[in-house]
């Protein structure tokens, strides 16, 4: 019975595969009126309302409408954040990464679904969990768009424009950015205490009033696709990103053992070019793409403070990098197969000059491959992948080469059409900042240096997640469990040498956190007012050579939004974030936002305000708890308090619908310049 059970499910995609090509039914396209959510083992699948795409001026003003458990979008400052840092995120349309320009020139109203992964399968590499790939229909004709948002009680704006034409299977696209920031209000206190080679502790105290802080961007993206109605597709894309931070001297008063008023300046550029080759070819149920990236980073650097005695460098990074892979996936039933490799090399080659006299050349090459596969049987679905990693370094005389296995298995239950229980364990390696692995020392004040560790090796992470998902139409739920455990983590170590006190990292004992979340998303109204809610609880446990912390933080959020006629009004708010890491416990502040938006034909107008009736904010606190060093340090901006910003946008579009040929966007780009700061 078992062998008769088991050709049976192997011949299912067989006859099904032959039953396709004898017979395609083309299905017209269907208007949801109410935002549907399918769970998968990994995440969901969102099929946006009318409503919210209809109210949504941008892509991320649909994000922040959804229920993305974990993440925090940020209309107004066009931002998604990963609430409890604990992996990074991704976003693609159509499957394939995309860039900051390729989703302000997205056209929300092409937007079919968003699929959601907060448990990133093998495919995706080290390091990240979350997945957000945007789903799309192609249109016919020609786009073009322009969006300003600019504070109206302070200097930061971001200022864009962009055209698409589409004409046969061919698309041309354009797309500039222009974003700026001038504060003139920050703030900085640091309290510190020195325990030194006699027994005593000195105490020193730093303070900056009213500092400054300035920075000029640019982005400027080319991009030519052809691509026929199955899905094969051939894009080149290039870009052109720049980044200005003008030279400002900052005021610092200094009191303690001695008392001076310190003077900090800084300044940096970067230039980064990066072009990108992609194709995909279709041939029935199987997939075949491949995508090329090469970038150069070009930077530099400049930083002075006289704490004690003058002390300035000068740095210049430079920064080659190629990334490809392929991917191959076989859709079948009850089951898709995948399978893929990429090649990744870095070149890294910095060079410090002035009262740092360092040249630092890294090498770091990476092959990696994977295979998954993901299906349902009866009421369980699942995921099973394997991933293999060689990485290769070398800097100096130091270099070794490592060899992973990232095995993950993820279990889902359907208990019920709306409810179900899933499993998922994995594991992954965490690559260390770039940075760090370099062996530049640079002084930080008159008693601090930071060093980097050409040793450090890269730890991996075994996680546990488990969750209960409820859904229906107008209620979504998630409850959720997470452990990770990071034996050998790279963890902060502060050595005390002559009275002078060293910043490193090495592989020490490890790195464990537990969370217990929550997420409710409840459609009050349907269509007319959404509220969103979320709590957690983090436990950390932080086990270094010579020391052991613990610690919790309880943090919680919500979101309401009202959907009235051409209006649009949104409120939110939360109590902020905790943690505590190696010896650094951070804690980001209570936040509270809200905006008002009123369309028109194709002109959308918005105010939006954040920390109001707050005029001394505290954007960022943070205690070092080592034993021979102590510090408190607190980060303000009034320009971020009682802010006011105006924002206005316009699209134009012109023709129809056809069926979606999947373009895809940039995958891969390089952002690391591998300089110590």
């Amino acid at each position: 019975m078992r062998t008769l059970l088991f050709l049976l499910l192997i011949s299912l995609p067989l006859v099904s595969e032959a039953q396709d090509k004898e017979k395609q039914v083309e299905l017209q396209e269907v208007e949801v009126k109410s935002a549907k959510v399918v769970v998968k083992p990994d995440g969901k699948t969102i099929y946006p309302s009318a409503a919210q795409v209809s109210h949504s001026a941008n892509v991320y003003g649909l994000l922040a409408m959804l229920p993305l458990n974990g993440l925090r979008v940020n209309v107004t400052g066009k931002t998604i954040d990963v609430v409890a840092a604990d992996g990074g995120l991704q976003i693609r349309i159509n499957g394939v990464r995309a860039t900051k320009g390729d989703l302000q020139s997205l056209d929300v109203a092409t937007i079919r679904s968003v699929e959601f992964t907060d448990n990133a399968g093998v495919r995706y590499g080290d390091g990240i969990k979350y997945v957000i790939n945007i789903v799309t229909r192609r249109k016919k004709g020609y786009q073009l768009g322009a969006e300003a948002t600019n504070a109206a009680t302070t200097r930061e704006g971001d200022n864009s424009a962009y055209a698409k034409m589409n004409s046969g299977n061919s698309q041309w696209g354009a797309y500039y950015d222009f974003g700026y920031m001038d504060y003139r209000h920050n703030d900085y206190l640091e309290r510190a205490d020195y325990s030194l080679h006699d027994g005593s502790v000195e105490t020193v105290e730093r303070r900056q009033h009213d500092g400054r802080s300035r920075n000029f961007s640019h982005d400027v993206q080319l991009s030519y696709s052809i691509a026929d109605t199955l899905g094969n597709v051939v894009q080149a894309s290039v870009e052109s990103q720049f980044s200005h931070s003008p030279l400002q001297p900052n005021s610092i008063s200094i009191t303690g053992p001695y008392n001076q008023i310190a003077t900090q300046s800084s300044r940096s550029r970067t230039f980064s070019p990066v072009l990108n080759l992609y194709g995909s070819k279709h041939f029935g149920s199987q997939t075949l793409t491949a995508d090329v990236t090469v970038t150069y980073i070009h930077s530099r650097d400049f930083s002075a403070y006289d704490e004690g005695s003058p002390y300035n460098y000068w740095d210049r990074g430079k920064v080659y990098s190629l990334f490809a892979d392929a991917v191959y996936e076989y859709r079948m039933r009850p089951f898709t197969f995948s399978a893929g490799i990429n090649y990744q090399q870095r070149f890294t080659d910095n060079l410090y000059t002035g009262d740092v006299e360092s040249g630092s050349k890294m090498i770091m090459g990476q092959v990696y491959a994977f295979t998954q596969q993901a299906g349902r049987l009866w009421h369980f679905s699942y995921v099973v992948g394997l991933g293999y990693n060689n990485l290769h370094y070398r800097q100096g005389q130091e270099s070794y080469d490592r060899h992973f296995l990232r095995p993950k298995f993820s279990l889902k239950w359907s208990l019920t059409h709306m409810l179900s229980l899933s499993y998922s364990l994995e594991m992954s390696q965490w690559i260390s900042r770039v940075a760090m692995l370099s062996d530049t020392r640079i002084r930080k004040n008159a008693r601090e240096w930071i060093v980097g560790n050409p040793n450090l090796k890269q730890p991996k992470r075994i996680e546990h997640t488990l969750k209960l998902d409820y859904s229906s139409t107008a209620v979504y739920n998630s409850l959720m469990a997470y452990y990770r455990r990071n034996p050998h983590a790279n963890m902060a170590l502060y050595t005390r040498e002559d009275d002078q006190f060293y910043y490193t990292q090495t592989n020490q004992r490890g790195i464990n956190v537990l969370a217990l979340s929550d997420y409710l998303q409840w459609n009050l109204i349907p269509d007319k007012l959404t509220v969103s809610a979320s709590a957690a609880f983090y436990r950390d446990y932080n086990y270094g050579d010579a020391y052991k912390h613990h610690y919790s933080s309880f943090s919680t959020g919500a979101t309401v939004q009202c959907f009235l006629g051409r209006w649009t009004l949104t409120a939110m708010g939360d109590n902020g974030f905790r943690w505590l890491e190696g010896e650094s416990k951070g804690k980001q502040p209570a936040t509270c936002s809200f905006s008002v938006m009123y369309q028109t034909g194709n002109w959308n107008f918005w105010l939006s305000g954040d920390n109001l009736f707050n005029a001394h904010r505290v954007s960022m606190e943070s205690e070092l708890i080592s034993r021979q060093l102590h510090k408190l340090m607190q980060s303000s901006t009034a320009d971020t308090c009682n802010k006011l910003s105006v924002g206005i946008s316009w699209k134009l579009s012109r023709g129809k619908h056809f069926s979606e040929a999947k373009r895809r966007l940039k995958k891969h780009v390089e952002t690391d310049t591998g300089l110590l700061k």
